[in-house]
Protein backbone atom coordinates (compact mmCIF):
# COMPACT_ATOMS: atom_id res chain seq x y z
CA UNK A 1 0.00 0.00 0.00
CA UNK A 2 1.89 3.47 -0.98
CA UNK A 3 1.57 6.26 1.26
CA UNK A 4 -1.88 7.26 2.35
CA UNK A 5 -2.46 11.38 2.53
CA UNK A 6 -6.40 11.68 1.89
CA UNK A 7 -8.67 11.07 4.60
CA UNK A 8 -10.76 8.45 4.52
CA UNK A 9 -13.69 8.12 6.81
CA UNK A 10 -13.71 11.59 7.92
CA UNK A 11 -15.55 14.82 7.12
CA UNK A 12 -12.74 17.49 6.06
CA UNK A 13 -14.76 20.10 5.01
CA UNK A 14 -14.99 23.69 6.21
CA UNK A 15 -17.47 24.39 8.65
CA UNK A 16 -19.15 27.70 8.71
CA UNK A 17 -19.99 30.23 11.41
CA UNK A 18 -23.69 28.89 11.27
CA UNK A 19 -22.54 25.14 11.53
CA UNK A 20 -20.45 25.93 14.69
CA UNK A 21 -23.32 26.81 16.73
CA UNK A 22 -24.14 22.54 16.54
CA UNK A 23 -21.00 22.35 18.55
CA UNK A 24 -21.57 22.22 22.42
CA UNK A 25 -20.40 25.40 24.25
CA UNK A 26 -16.78 24.26 25.01
CA UNK A 27 -16.08 24.34 21.02
CA UNK A 28 -17.52 28.09 20.84
CA UNK A 29 -14.81 31.00 22.23
CA UNK A 30 -14.69 30.66 26.24
CA UNK A 31 -14.00 33.37 28.22
CA UNK A 32 -10.73 33.98 30.31
CA UNK A 33 -10.41 34.67 34.00
CA UNK A 34 -7.64 37.15 34.65
CA UNK A 35 -7.89 37.71 38.43
CA UNK A 36 -7.51 34.99 40.51
CA UNK A 37 -11.02 33.68 42.07
CA UNK A 38 -11.30 30.91 44.99
CA UNK A 39 -13.44 28.08 44.17
CA UNK A 40 -16.32 26.54 45.20
CA UNK A 41 -15.34 22.99 46.99
CA UNK A 42 -17.23 20.05 47.93
CA UNK A 43 -15.98 17.01 49.55
CA UNK A 44 -12.18 16.77 50.62
CA UNK A 45 -8.87 18.57 49.41
CA UNK A 46 -6.25 16.93 50.70
CA UNK A 47 -3.95 19.78 53.13
CA UNK A 48 -0.64 18.43 51.70
CA UNK A 49 -1.48 19.13 48.07
CA UNK A 50 0.61 22.56 47.86
CA UNK A 51 1.49 23.50 44.03
CA UNK A 52 0.19 24.81 40.84
CA UNK A 53 -1.98 22.65 38.33
CA UNK A 54 -1.02 23.61 35.08
CA UNK A 55 -3.23 23.03 31.93
CA UNK A 56 -3.36 25.20 28.14
CA UNK A 57 -5.83 23.64 26.20
CA UNK A 58 -8.18 25.75 23.52
CA UNK A 59 -10.33 28.24 23.90
CA UNK A 60 -11.21 30.40 20.79
CA UNK A 61 -12.58 29.01 17.44
CA UNK A 62 -13.52 32.57 16.12
CA UNK A 63 -10.87 35.15 14.83
CA UNK A 64 -12.00 38.78 13.79
CA UNK A 65 -10.68 40.36 10.64
CA UNK A 66 -11.27 43.84 11.27
CA UNK A 67 -11.31 45.87 14.14
CA UNK A 68 -15.19 46.84 14.10
CA UNK A 69 -15.90 43.18 13.16
CA UNK A 70 -17.43 44.23 9.75
CA UNK A 71 -15.82 41.61 7.92
CA UNK A 72 -16.46 37.62 8.49
CA UNK A 73 -14.49 35.76 11.05
CA UNK A 74 -12.31 33.47 10.45
CA UNK A 75 -13.24 30.11 11.93
CA UNK A 76 -11.26 27.77 13.17
CA UNK A 77 -11.05 24.00 11.66
CA UNK A 78 -9.52 21.97 13.63
CA UNK A 79 -9.80 21.35 17.47
CA UNK A 80 -5.44 21.54 17.53
CA UNK A 81 -5.74 24.99 15.71
CA UNK A 82 -8.14 26.47 18.54
CA UNK A 83 -6.54 29.86 20.17
CA UNK A 84 -4.31 28.80 23.27
CA UNK A 85 -5.96 29.46 26.79
CA UNK A 86 -3.59 28.78 29.94
CA UNK A 87 -4.96 27.85 32.72
CA UNK A 88 -3.69 27.66 36.67
CA UNK A 89 -5.24 26.45 39.64
CA UNK A 90 -3.26 27.29 43.07
CA UNK A 91 -3.75 24.73 45.31
CA UNK A 92 -2.56 25.49 48.86
CA UNK A 93 -4.14 24.53 52.90
CA UNK A 94 -7.22 22.15 51.32
CA UNK A 95 -8.04 25.51 48.88
CA UNK A 96 -8.48 25.79 45.04
CA UNK A 97 -7.47 28.81 43.48
CA UNK A 98 -8.52 29.75 39.60
CA UNK A 99 -7.35 31.84 36.79
CA UNK A 100 -7.17 31.90 33.04
CA UNK A 101 -5.23 34.08 30.14
CA UNK A 102 -5.28 33.84 26.07
CA UNK A 103 -1.80 33.65 25.37
CA UNK A 104 -1.90 33.78 21.49
CA UNK A 105 -4.17 37.68 21.06
CA UNK A 106 -0.98 38.72 18.96
CA UNK A 107 -2.64 36.52 15.84
CA UNK A 108 -5.79 37.68 16.86
CA UNK A 109 -4.21 41.63 16.01
CA UNK A 110 -2.47 40.18 12.89
CA UNK A 111 -5.69 39.07 11.64
CA UNK A 112 -7.67 42.25 12.07
CA UNK A 113 -4.46 44.15 10.43
CA UNK A 114 -4.48 41.87 7.77
CA UNK A 115 -8.12 40.45 7.01
CA UNK A 116 -6.64 36.71 7.49
CA UNK A 117 -4.93 34.39 10.32
CA UNK A 118 -1.11 33.79 10.02
CA UNK A 119 -0.21 30.32 11.71
CA UNK A 120 0.72 26.96 11.23
CA UNK A 121 -2.60 25.12 10.56
CA UNK A 122 -2.76 21.25 11.55
CA UNK A 123 -6.14 20.91 9.92
CA UNK A 124 -8.13 22.66 7.00
CA UNK A 125 -6.88 26.30 6.36
CA UNK A 126 -9.67 28.45 7.91
CA UNK A 127 -8.93 31.10 5.40
CA UNK A 128 -10.30 29.33 2.64
CA UNK A 129 -13.41 31.20 1.92
CA UNK A 130 -12.07 34.44 2.47
CA UNK A 131 -9.63 34.05 -0.45
CA UNK A 132 -11.85 31.58 -2.67
CA UNK A 133 -14.54 34.96 -2.07
CA UNK A 134 -11.66 37.70 -3.27
CA UNK A 135 -10.15 38.75 -6.38
CA UNK A 136 -6.89 36.58 -6.95
CA UNK A 137 -4.58 39.35 -6.65
CA UNK A 138 -6.08 40.32 -3.43
CA UNK A 139 -3.72 40.32 -0.17
CA UNK A 140 -5.48 37.68 1.07
CA UNK A 141 -2.97 35.47 -1.03
CA UNK A 142 -0.94 35.24 1.56
CA UNK A 143 -3.82 33.19 3.79
CA UNK A 144 -3.04 30.07 1.07
CA UNK A 145 0.35 29.43 3.24
CA UNK A 146 -0.74 27.54 6.13
CA UNK A 147 3.26 26.61 7.70
CA UNK A 148 4.55 30.22 9.51
CA UNK A 149 7.46 29.34 10.98
CA UNK A 150 8.41 32.48 13.23
CA UNK A 151 11.14 34.63 12.84
CA UNK A 152 13.41 35.95 15.45
CA UNK A 153 12.11 39.75 16.69
CA UNK A 154 8.30 37.81 16.65
CA UNK A 155 5.96 39.06 19.89
CA UNK A 156 5.35 36.80 22.60
CA UNK A 157 2.13 36.10 21.74
CA UNK A 158 1.80 36.02 18.11
CA UNK A 159 2.08 32.00 17.70
CA UNK A 160 -0.49 29.38 18.93
CA UNK A 161 1.59 27.14 21.63
CA UNK A 162 -0.63 24.76 23.31
CA UNK A 163 0.76 21.76 24.16
CA UNK A 164 2.97 21.07 26.71
CA UNK A 165 3.35 23.59 30.25
CA UNK A 166 6.17 23.11 32.76
CA UNK A 167 8.34 25.41 35.18
CA UNK A 168 11.08 27.84 33.55
CA UNK A 169 14.47 27.28 33.11
CA UNK A 170 16.99 29.83 32.88
CA UNK A 171 17.78 31.61 29.12
CA UNK A 172 20.20 33.23 27.05
CA UNK A 173 19.78 36.60 26.76
CA UNK A 174 16.75 38.14 25.12
CA UNK A 175 17.47 40.01 22.44
CA UNK A 176 14.10 40.44 21.27
CA UNK A 177 12.61 44.05 21.53
CA UNK A 178 9.31 42.36 21.03
CA UNK A 179 9.45 40.77 24.44
CA UNK A 180 7.70 41.95 27.33
CA UNK A 181 8.70 41.50 31.37
CA UNK A 182 12.35 41.12 32.32
CA UNK A 183 14.44 38.32 33.11
CA UNK A 184 13.33 35.96 35.85
CA UNK A 185 15.38 35.89 38.83
CA UNK A 186 14.01 32.16 39.55
CA UNK A 187 12.60 31.09 36.59
CA UNK A 188 11.60 27.62 38.06
CA UNK A 189 9.02 29.01 40.00
CA UNK A 190 8.41 32.47 38.17
CA UNK A 191 7.85 31.30 34.71
CA UNK A 192 6.09 28.86 32.56
CA UNK A 193 7.64 27.13 29.32
CA UNK A 194 4.91 26.01 27.28
CA UNK A 195 6.14 23.30 24.33
CA UNK A 196 4.97 22.46 20.90
CA UNK A 197 5.59 20.37 18.05
CA UNK A 198 7.82 23.28 16.35
CA UNK A 199 11.34 24.24 17.07
CA UNK A 200 9.11 27.37 19.00
CA UNK A 201 8.44 27.72 22.98
CA UNK A 202 6.43 30.22 24.63
CA UNK A 203 7.52 31.77 28.07
CA UNK A 204 4.89 33.20 30.30
CA UNK A 205 4.93 34.92 33.62
CA UNK A 206 3.71 32.27 36.08
CA UNK A 207 1.53 34.47 38.47
CA UNK A 208 -0.30 36.62 35.56
CA UNK A 209 -0.06 33.99 32.99
CA UNK A 210 1.55 36.98 30.90
CA UNK A 211 3.12 35.77 27.73
CA UNK A 212 6.63 37.51 28.09
CA UNK A 213 8.80 35.56 25.10
CA UNK A 214 8.84 33.51 22.32
CA UNK A 215 12.50 31.88 21.27
CA UNK A 216 13.53 28.65 19.49
CA UNK A 217 15.65 26.33 20.39
CA UNK A 218 18.55 28.11 18.14
CA UNK A 219 18.36 31.13 20.99
CA UNK A 220 19.93 28.38 23.38
CA UNK A 221 22.60 27.27 20.45
CA UNK A 222 22.93 27.70 17.06
CA UNK A 223 23.34 23.87 16.53
CA UNK A 224 19.40 23.57 17.12
CA UNK A 225 18.46 25.67 13.92
CA UNK A 226 15.34 23.58 12.54
CA UNK A 227 12.07 23.15 12.27
CA UNK A 228 9.84 19.97 14.11
CA UNK A 229 10.06 19.27 17.17
CA UNK A 230 8.68 17.03 19.68
CA UNK A 231 5.78 18.41 22.21
CA UNK A 232 7.00 16.17 25.00
CA UNK A 233 11.00 16.17 25.50
CA UNK A 234 11.81 14.04 28.19
CA UNK A 235 13.05 15.60 31.07
CA UNK A 236 15.66 13.62 33.97
CA UNK A 237 15.37 14.92 36.85
CA UNK A 238 18.05 13.69 38.51
CA UNK A 239 20.32 14.63 35.67
CA UNK A 240 18.85 18.36 35.45
CA UNK A 241 18.84 17.33 31.56
CA UNK A 242 16.20 17.08 28.72
CA UNK A 243 15.84 15.36 25.40
CA UNK A 244 13.91 16.63 22.26
CA UNK A 245 14.36 15.95 19.05
CA UNK A 246 14.66 18.62 15.13
CA UNK A 247 14.92 18.49 11.69
CA UNK A 248 17.29 20.90 10.15
CA UNK A 249 16.74 22.48 6.65
CA UNK A 250 18.40 19.45 5.08
CA UNK A 251 15.86 17.48 6.50
CA UNK A 252 18.27 15.12 9.16
CA UNK A 253 16.66 14.58 11.92
CA UNK A 254 19.04 14.76 15.22
CA UNK A 255 18.25 13.94 18.99
CA UNK A 256 19.70 16.52 21.26
CA UNK A 257 20.48 16.90 25.31
CA UNK A 258 20.40 19.94 27.01
CA UNK A 259 21.57 20.70 30.54
CA UNK A 260 18.36 22.97 31.88
CA UNK A 261 19.94 23.36 35.42
CA UNK A 262 22.86 25.48 33.81
CA UNK A 263 22.46 29.56 33.85
CA UNK A 264 21.91 29.38 30.93
CA UNK A 265 20.85 26.61 29.63
CA UNK A 266 23.16 24.69 27.05
CA UNK A 267 23.83 22.16 24.62
CA UNK A 268 25.31 19.07 25.90
CA UNK A 269 25.05 17.15 22.23
CA UNK A 270 23.38 16.53 19.06
CA UNK A 271 23.56 13.27 17.24
CA UNK A 272 21.86 12.54 13.82
CA UNK A 273 19.68 9.66 13.56
CA UNK A 274 19.44 7.27 10.47
CA UNK A 275 16.29 7.50 9.22
CA UNK A 276 13.70 9.74 7.77
CA UNK A 277 12.33 12.49 8.69
CA UNK A 278 9.07 12.00 10.98
CA UNK A 279 6.35 13.62 12.72
CA UNK A 280 6.60 12.09 16.33
CA UNK A 281 5.14 13.69 19.13
CA UNK A 282 6.82 12.54 22.28
CA UNK A 283 10.00 10.59 23.23
CA UNK A 284 10.72 8.13 25.73
CA UNK A 285 13.65 7.34 28.05
CA UNK A 286 14.89 4.89 30.74
CA UNK A 287 17.59 5.54 33.66
CA UNK A 288 20.23 5.13 31.05
CA UNK A 289 19.31 5.96 27.66
CA UNK A 290 16.73 8.40 25.36
CA UNK A 291 14.57 6.38 23.08
CA UNK A 292 13.36 7.93 19.97
CA UNK A 293 10.34 6.21 18.50
CA UNK A 294 10.20 6.70 14.36
CA UNK A 295 6.31 7.49 14.15
CA UNK A 296 5.85 5.73 10.51
CA UNK A 297 4.69 9.57 9.46
CA UNK A 298 6.48 11.82 7.01
CA UNK A 299 6.82 15.13 7.28
CA UNK A 300 7.02 17.14 3.97
CA UNK A 301 6.93 20.82 4.58
CA UNK A 302 8.54 21.62 1.00
CA UNK A 303 4.88 22.94 0.16
CA UNK A 304 3.86 26.31 2.53
CA UNK A 305 0.32 25.69 0.72
CA UNK A 306 -0.57 22.42 2.38
CA UNK A 307 -1.60 22.15 6.24
CA UNK A 308 0.56 20.12 8.75
CA UNK A 309 -2.26 16.69 8.41
CA UNK A 310 -1.66 17.26 4.58
CA UNK A 311 1.93 17.22 4.66
CA UNK A 312 2.24 13.89 6.93
CA UNK A 313 2.43 11.11 4.51
CA UNK A 314 1.28 7.81 6.52
CA UNK A 315 3.35 4.65 5.66
CA UNK A 316 0.87 2.44 6.58
CA UNK A 317 3.56 -0.47 5.00
CA UNK A 318 6.68 0.71 7.24
CA UNK A 319 7.41 -1.17 10.71
CA UNK A 320 8.34 1.37 13.41
CA UNK A 321 11.41 1.72 14.49
CA UNK A 322 12.82 2.23 18.02
CA UNK A 323 16.40 3.98 18.09
CA UNK A 324 18.12 3.67 21.66
CA UNK A 325 20.74 6.29 22.41
CA UNK A 326 22.99 6.79 25.22
CA UNK A 327 22.45 8.96 27.10
CA UNK A 328 25.88 10.28 28.42
CA UNK A 329 26.98 10.75 24.46
CA UNK A 330 24.27 10.53 22.13
CA UNK A 331 25.44 7.72 20.45
CA UNK A 332 23.34 5.43 18.92
CA UNK A 333 23.91 1.78 20.61
CA UNK A 334 21.13 -0.26 19.06
CA UNK A 335 18.34 -0.15 16.29
CA UNK A 336 15.06 -2.04 16.50
CA UNK A 337 11.85 -2.68 14.56
CA UNK A 338 8.19 -3.86 15.26
CA UNK A 339 5.48 -4.10 12.83
CA UNK A 340 3.22 -0.74 11.55
CA UNK A 341 1.18 1.35 14.25
CA UNK A 342 0.48 4.78 15.05
CA UNK A 343 0.66 7.15 17.79
CA UNK A 344 0.66 10.22 20.17
CA UNK A 345 2.15 9.21 23.66
CA UNK A 346 4.19 7.29 25.74
CA UNK A 347 3.59 6.54 29.05
CA UNK A 348 7.15 5.09 30.45
CA UNK A 349 9.82 3.70 29.72
CA UNK A 350 12.87 1.89 31.44
CA UNK A 351 15.71 -0.59 31.29
CA UNK A 352 16.73 -3.38 33.41
CA UNK A 353 19.05 -6.71 33.46
CA UNK A 354 17.97 -9.84 32.06
CA UNK A 355 18.08 -12.32 35.44
CA UNK A 356 18.14 -15.05 32.16
CA UNK A 357 20.74 -13.71 29.63
CA UNK A 358 22.68 -10.66 31.95
CA UNK A 359 22.08 -8.74 29.30
CA UNK A 360 20.01 -5.20 29.39
CA UNK A 361 16.84 -4.73 27.84
CA UNK A 362 14.59 -2.35 27.36
CA UNK A 363 11.15 -1.65 28.25
CA UNK A 364 8.87 1.11 26.36
CA UNK A 365 5.57 1.88 26.83
CA UNK A 366 2.92 3.65 24.68
CA UNK A 367 -0.59 4.12 23.50
CA UNK A 368 -0.51 2.49 19.84
CA UNK A 369 -2.72 2.54 17.41
CA UNK A 370 -3.36 0.26 14.60
CA UNK A 371 -2.04 0.42 10.90
CA UNK A 372 -5.24 0.87 9.58
CA UNK A 373 -5.87 3.83 11.54
CA UNK A 374 -5.03 7.44 10.15
CA UNK A 375 -5.36 8.78 13.40
CA UNK A 376 -4.69 13.07 12.57
CA UNK A 377 -8.18 13.54 10.66
CA UNK A 378 -10.47 12.61 13.23
CA UNK A 379 -10.08 16.18 15.21
CA UNK A 380 -11.14 18.40 12.53
CA UNK A 381 -14.28 20.16 13.94
CA UNK A 382 -16.22 19.06 10.38
CA UNK A 383 -15.55 15.90 12.16
CA UNK A 384 -16.28 16.43 15.75
CA UNK A 385 -19.75 17.89 15.12
CA UNK A 386 -20.85 15.27 12.65
CA UNK A 387 -18.23 12.26 12.37
CA UNK A 388 -18.76 9.85 9.88
CA UNK A 389 -17.71 6.75 12.02
CA UNK A 390 -16.69 5.98 15.54
CA UNK A 391 -13.24 7.14 17.13
CA UNK A 392 -10.09 5.52 16.84
CA UNK A 393 -8.83 3.33 19.94
CA UNK A 394 -5.75 3.10 20.85
CA UNK A 395 -4.21 0.38 23.25
CA UNK A 396 -1.77 0.13 26.03
CA UNK A 397 1.44 -1.50 24.26
CA UNK A 398 4.55 -2.71 26.20
CA UNK A 399 7.41 -3.07 23.85
CA UNK A 400 11.01 -5.23 24.31
CA UNK A 401 14.02 -3.98 22.88
CA UNK A 402 16.39 -6.73 24.27
CA UNK A 403 20.23 -7.19 24.97
CA UNK A 404 20.81 -3.47 23.90
CA UNK A 405 24.37 -3.50 25.22
CA UNK A 406 25.20 -6.47 22.67
CA UNK A 407 23.56 -4.66 19.21
CA UNK A 408 25.61 -3.17 16.38
CA UNK A 409 23.66 -0.15 15.98
CA UNK A 410 23.74 -0.42 12.71
CA UNK A 411 22.15 -3.44 12.11
CA UNK A 412 18.07 -3.40 12.82
CA UNK A 413 16.60 -6.00 14.80
CA UNK A 414 13.64 -6.86 15.66
CA UNK A 415 11.79 -6.03 18.40
CA UNK A 416 8.74 -7.92 20.35
CA UNK A 417 5.23 -6.69 22.28
CA UNK A 418 5.98 -7.51 25.77
CA UNK A 419 2.63 -7.25 27.12
CA UNK A 420 -0.50 -4.68 26.58
CA UNK A 421 -3.92 -4.01 28.87
CA UNK A 422 -6.07 -5.46 26.77
CA UNK A 423 -10.43 -4.30 26.35
CA UNK A 424 -9.11 -0.92 26.93
CA UNK A 425 -8.87 2.19 25.22
CA UNK A 426 -5.81 4.24 26.67
CA UNK A 427 -4.61 7.58 25.63
CA UNK A 428 -3.09 10.51 27.48
CA UNK A 429 -1.25 8.05 29.78
CA UNK A 430 0.21 9.69 33.00
CA UNK A 431 2.37 7.62 35.79
CA UNK A 432 3.67 8.98 39.11
CA UNK A 433 6.94 11.26 38.73
CA UNK A 434 8.35 9.01 41.48
CA UNK A 435 7.29 6.20 38.97
CA UNK A 436 9.19 7.61 35.80
CA UNK A 437 12.12 4.93 34.71
CA UNK A 438 11.33 2.50 37.25
CA UNK A 439 11.38 -0.91 36.17
CA UNK A 440 8.67 -2.02 39.23
CA UNK A 441 6.37 0.84 38.42
CA UNK A 442 2.89 -0.63 37.86
CA UNK A 443 -0.09 2.00 37.33
CA UNK A 444 -0.50 4.00 34.35
CA UNK A 445 -3.53 6.63 34.84
CA UNK A 446 -5.09 7.56 31.45
CA UNK A 447 -8.22 8.49 29.25
CA UNK A 448 -10.41 5.90 27.82
CA UNK A 449 -14.05 5.51 25.79
CA UNK A 450 -13.18 7.18 22.97
CA UNK A 451 -16.39 9.23 21.40
CA UNK A 452 -18.98 7.30 23.65
CA UNK A 453 -22.05 8.64 25.06
CA UNK A 454 -22.37 10.39 28.13
CA UNK A 455 -25.53 9.74 29.60
CA UNK A 456 -27.87 12.82 30.80
CA UNK A 457 -25.68 15.73 29.15
CA UNK A 458 -27.72 18.35 27.38
CA UNK A 459 -25.41 18.81 24.93
CA UNK A 460 -24.18 15.99 22.72
CA UNK A 461 -21.58 16.93 20.16
CA UNK A 462 -22.97 14.75 16.95
CA UNK A 463 -25.67 16.72 15.44
CA UNK A 464 -26.47 13.29 13.36
CA UNK A 465 -24.24 10.85 15.19
CA UNK A 466 -20.86 9.12 15.05
CA UNK A 467 -21.38 6.36 12.39
CA UNK A 468 -23.98 4.46 14.94
CA UNK A 469 -26.17 6.45 15.19
CA UNK A 470 -25.62 7.88 18.69
CA UNK A 471 -24.88 11.48 19.76
CA UNK A 472 -21.73 11.55 21.73
CA UNK A 473 -20.36 14.16 24.64
CA UNK A 474 -17.44 13.97 24.62
CA UNK A 475 -13.62 12.20 22.86
CA UNK A 476 -13.54 10.59 25.83
CA UNK A 477 -16.05 8.58 27.85
CA UNK A 478 -14.09 8.12 31.46
CA UNK A 479 -10.68 7.42 33.04
CA UNK A 480 -8.27 4.60 33.49
CA UNK A 481 -5.82 3.05 36.11
CA UNK A 482 -4.28 0.03 34.63
CA UNK A 483 -2.06 -1.69 36.64
CA UNK A 484 0.72 -3.84 34.67
CA UNK A 485 1.46 -6.13 37.17
CA UNK A 486 -1.82 -7.95 36.94
CA UNK A 487 -3.10 -6.57 33.58
CA UNK A 488 -6.54 -5.28 34.97
CA UNK A 489 -7.57 -1.45 35.10
CA UNK A 490 -10.60 0.31 36.86
CA UNK A 491 -12.70 2.92 35.03
CA UNK A 492 -13.79 6.27 36.74
CA UNK A 493 -16.74 7.23 34.96
CA UNK A 494 -18.09 10.70 35.59
CA UNK A 495 -21.32 11.09 36.75
CA UNK A 496 -24.98 13.14 36.61
CA UNK A 497 -24.55 13.84 33.07
CA UNK A 498 -21.01 15.56 33.04
CA UNK A 499 -18.73 15.00 30.24
CA UNK A 500 -15.30 15.35 28.48
CA UNK A 501 -13.20 14.18 31.70
CA UNK A 502 -9.17 15.38 30.57
CA UNK A 503 -5.72 13.80 30.91
CA UNK A 504 -5.38 12.80 34.33
CA UNK A 505 -2.73 13.75 36.61
CA UNK A 506 -1.07 11.88 39.07
CA UNK A 507 0.28 13.54 42.18
CA UNK A 508 1.92 11.19 45.13
CA UNK A 509 1.26 12.60 48.54
CA UNK A 510 4.76 13.35 50.77
CA UNK A 511 6.26 10.90 52.20
CA UNK A 512 4.11 7.79 50.00
CA UNK A 513 5.78 4.48 50.46
CA UNK A 514 3.42 3.24 47.93
CA UNK A 515 3.24 4.25 44.23
CA UNK A 516 -0.41 5.24 43.89
CA UNK A 517 -0.32 6.80 47.28
CA UNK A 518 -1.71 10.48 46.01
CA UNK A 519 -4.60 12.28 44.18
CA UNK A 520 -5.70 11.92 40.22
CA UNK A 521 -6.73 15.22 39.23
CA UNK A 522 -9.31 15.68 35.74
CA UNK A 523 -11.42 18.05 34.54
CA UNK A 524 -15.06 17.90 33.60
CA UNK A 525 -17.65 19.43 32.16
CA UNK A 526 -21.19 19.65 33.57
CA UNK A 527 -24.64 18.22 32.52
CA UNK A 528 -25.44 21.85 30.53
CA UNK A 529 -22.07 22.73 29.10
CA UNK A 530 -21.50 25.92 30.99
CA UNK A 531 -19.08 25.47 33.33
CA UNK A 532 -16.41 23.25 34.34
CA UNK A 533 -15.10 21.26 37.27
CA UNK A 534 -11.67 20.20 38.87
CA UNK A 535 -12.30 16.62 40.02
CA UNK A 536 -9.90 14.99 42.41
CA UNK A 537 -9.79 11.03 42.84
CA UNK A 538 -8.04 8.85 45.15
CA UNK A 539 -5.30 7.29 43.91
CA UNK A 540 -5.50 3.96 45.09
CA UNK A 541 -9.10 3.48 45.26
CA UNK A 542 -10.27 5.46 41.83
CA UNK A 543 -12.98 7.12 43.32
CA UNK A 544 -14.29 10.50 43.94
CA UNK A 545 -13.24 12.53 46.82
CA UNK A 546 -13.22 16.61 45.95
CA UNK A 547 -14.28 18.70 43.71
CA UNK A 548 -14.00 22.46 42.85
CA UNK A 549 -16.04 24.94 40.66
CA UNK A 550 -14.31 27.00 37.69
CA UNK A 551 -15.87 30.31 36.92
CA UNK A 552 -16.44 28.99 32.93
CA UNK A 553 -16.43 26.23 31.01
CA UNK A 554 -12.95 24.49 30.22
CA UNK A 555 -11.77 24.89 27.13
CA UNK A 556 -10.78 21.53 25.62
CA UNK A 557 -6.85 21.25 25.89
CA UNK A 558 -4.81 17.74 26.38
CA UNK A 559 -2.48 18.57 28.86
CA UNK A 560 -0.90 19.40 31.75
CA UNK A 561 1.33 19.34 34.90
CA UNK A 562 1.63 19.82 38.38
CA UNK A 563 4.40 22.31 40.09
CA UNK A 564 5.17 21.76 43.27
CA UNK A 565 5.45 24.25 46.12
CA UNK A 566 4.79 28.49 46.21
CA UNK A 567 5.02 28.68 42.05
CA UNK A 568 4.52 32.06 40.39
CA UNK A 569 3.86 33.93 43.94
CA UNK A 570 6.74 36.51 42.81
CA UNK A 571 5.73 38.41 39.21
CA UNK A 572 8.60 39.87 37.50
CA UNK A 573 6.34 41.10 34.22
CA UNK A 574 7.29 44.84 34.66
CA UNK A 575 9.85 46.10 32.77
CA UNK A 576 13.12 47.40 33.12
CA UNK A 577 13.24 50.60 34.56
CA UNK A 578 9.53 50.71 36.72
Amino acid sequence: MAPEQEPKGYRWDIITAEELKYAPPYFQDVPETTTEVECKLSGTWPKWLHGSFLRVGVGRFTVPTSEDDSTPRVIIQHLFDGLALLHKFRMTDGRVYYMSRYTSNGITRAAQRDGYVKNSWVGPNPNTPLFEAQDPCSKLLGARQTVFLPHDSIEPDALNVHVQPRRGMHLPEDKNPNSRGVKAEDPATQEILVHTDWNCMQICDAKTLEPKRLLSHAVIDPELAGTGCCAHPVHDRKRGTTYNYLIDAAGIMYIFALDVVANPARLLWKSALPCKPCYTHALAMTDKYVVFVRNPVILDLSDPSKTLVEAMVCEHDSPVYFYVLDKADGKVIASYQVPNFYFFHTANAYDYVDPKTGHTNVHVDIASYKAEHYPYHEYAISNVINPLKPYQTGRLVRYELSAVNTRDPGVVVRGTVKAAIPDMMAELPRISKAASMDPNYRFVYGVSGNGISAPGTDVPIGRLGNGVDMPHASFYGHLFKSDWRTGTFKAWVPQNGESCPTEPIFIQRPGATEEDDGIVITITINKEGTNSILVGLDGRTFEEVARADMPQVYALGPHGSFVEGDFGVVSRMGREGE
